[in-house]
């Protein structure tokens, strides 16, 4: 699923960070490390049938901090058919760059000799973390139970969701799949004697939650059955951190959110958020957030730091609800928390179900006037402006600090002059650009920055994503060719050039002339 910028900038603050930059971060040549190249990589994991790959970069801190323990846990595990290799990113850029790699150390786990479906190491960065973790990816993924005994003694002392299916036949293949790749974050087990086809078994709850749909709906559809497991195995009420933020991404449901200032205020709401939790379940996910470690996302969310605190955001949409919050000079006043009203938290989540709730939209002023060629444009008429079906509207989506868009700037802008260069252009096509970081854009799909839509003119025209190099040239190409006004940029661009060089020969003879003394 994408991603949008509140979710990055929450998961920065779950980011574990690591201690102090000694050794080298590529392993010892004489120790049990493989090192893998393009020339080796396929052939070494379809060779092996368990193997932790560690993509790099020598300069990386974290790497470094990662060495000793990768060696001493690669000599550890080499009697164990499990292996641990490294690739420099630096050296085989294609290879890194295929596999995704976004960061250092990346850490993925190739199983079963599959190199399509890779499965990302999310467990500690310690020796004795990386051998458990990766004795436990040795097991079968799916456990086979046969008492009643063994199978009640395995539920009462899990402590993670237990997914259970029957053995039926028809559903063996597919539960084997997503056992395999789910095999992190739940327990996966084969019960005969179970009274459903489907059911997952939650961390001190007595009742399982039983799949209810049609049996032949997940048979050969291993997404479906994926997708089910990831919102039925979360907990009723749950917490946000760095071990469970991407589950609550994953399930694709809006999150709702209680800070809270301390335990004790926690476990005053929590029968209240189990029950939501419960009576809402597939619909919106309940998890508590520690104020105290990651109040900041509270502006995330477009609310302030007033705690305890309620807000809702729907990642998909990137829309944000909250409940209503107290002058400043207000709440400087308190002499202890306030309490939250539960019918009003009730209300709430109610009218956002329903579709009644007012977002809460970030956005800057709309200005009074623009100052250059490219429209500047704010969260409060983002809307009404890309939903101008008679023109053909451009939009940049970018960020201050995003040094990409530094030099994308000048470009974005001699596009902008050209088309305003032409009368029929200017009037028929938009060259604007937003400021994502201080105004909301919902249901706007921003991977990274700076990113470009095209909002096509004509009735029913879908948003065209530009992804392709960033020249003027490609850029009026993409508009003449996805544009509905039909605009031949190429005599455009002419044109302006053209005028250009004569202004400029023009300027050049003026600068020339000089009286004589």
């Amino acid at each position: 699923m994408l991603l949008n910028k509140s979710v990055y900038q929450l998961a920065s603050l779950l980011t574990f960070v690591v201690g102090a930059q000694a050794q080298e971060a590529a392993a010892p040549s004489n120790s049990d490390v493989v090192k893998l190249t393009s020339e080796n990589f396929e052939s070494f994991i379809k060779e092996h049938p368990l193997v932790l790959t560690e993509f790099f970069a020598p300069w990386c801190g974290h790497c470094k901090n990662l060495a000793p323990h990768y060696v001493e846990a690669a000599s550890i595990l080499k009697d164990k058919d499990i292996t641990l290799a490294q690739i420099d990113c630096t050296e085989e850029q294609d290879l890194c760059m295929g596999q995704g790699i976004g960061g250092y150390p990346s850490l993925k786990i190739f199983k079963d000799h599959d190199l399509d479906n890779a499965l990302e190491y999310d467990g500690g960065r310690t020796t004795e973390s990386i051998v458990a973790y990766m004795i436990k990816q040795s097991l079968p993924a799916v456990q086979e139970v046969e008492s009643k005994e063994k199978f009640e003694e395995l539920i009462k002392e899990a402590e993670q969701p237990v997914v259970v299916f029957n053995g039926d036949a028809s559903l063996n293949e597919t539960f084997s799949k997503a056992a395999n790749k789910l095999f992190n974050e739940f327990s996966f087990v084969s019960y005969p004697e179970s009274k459903s086809v489907l059911a997952v078994y939650l961390p001190n709850e007595d009742e399982p939650i039983v799949f209810k749909g049609e049996q032949k709906s997940l048979e050969d559809d291993v997404d479906a059955l994926e997708a089910w497991v990831k919102v039925e195995g979360l907990p009723y009420f749950g917490e946000v951190n760095g071990e469970t933020f991407a589950s609550y991404v994953e399930s694709g449901l809006p999150l709702a959110y209680f800070f809270y200032n301390n335990d004790e205020e926690k476990e005053e709401y929590l029968a209240f958020f189990t029950k939501l939790g419960k009576e809402y379940r597939g619909k919106l996910n309940f998890a508590g957030l520690d104020a105290g470690k990651f109040g900041k996302h509270a502006e995330n969310l477009n609310m302030k730091e007033q705690f305890p605190l309620f807000a809702v955001h729907n990642m998909s949409s990137n829309l944000k609800y909250g409940l209503s919050q107290l002058a400043d000079e207000e709440f400087e006043k308190l002499t202890e928390p306030t309490k939250l009203n539960t019918k009003d938290i009730t209300k709430l989540v109610d009218d956002i179900l329903a579709g009644k709730a007012e977002a809460i939209v970030k956005s800057e002023e709309i200005p009074d006037t623009q100052e250059s060629a490219v429209i500047k444009i704010v969260g409060k008429n983002h809307d009404d402006i890309i939903n101008d079906s008679k023109k053909d509207v451009l939009v940049k989506y970018y960020a201050p600090w995003c040094g990409h868009c530094s030099r994308f700037a000048p470009i974005y802008e001699e596009l902008a002059n050209v088309i305003a260069s032409d009368d029929k252009a200017s009037k028929s096509v938009v060259i604007g650009d937003i400021d994502a970081t201080e105004n909301d854009v919902p249901g706007v799909p921003l991977e990274g920055y700076p990113t470009v839509f095209l909002y096509p003119a004509g009735k029913n025209a879908e948003p065209v994503l530009f992804d392709q190099p960033r020249t003027l040239e490609s850029l009026l190409a993409f508009i003449q060719k996805h544009g509905g006004s039909k605009l031949n940029t190429e005599k455009i661009l002419e044109k302006y050039e053209a005028e250009k060089k004569a202004a400029d020969e023009e300027k050049g003879d003026g600068e020339n002339e000089h009286d004589e003394l």
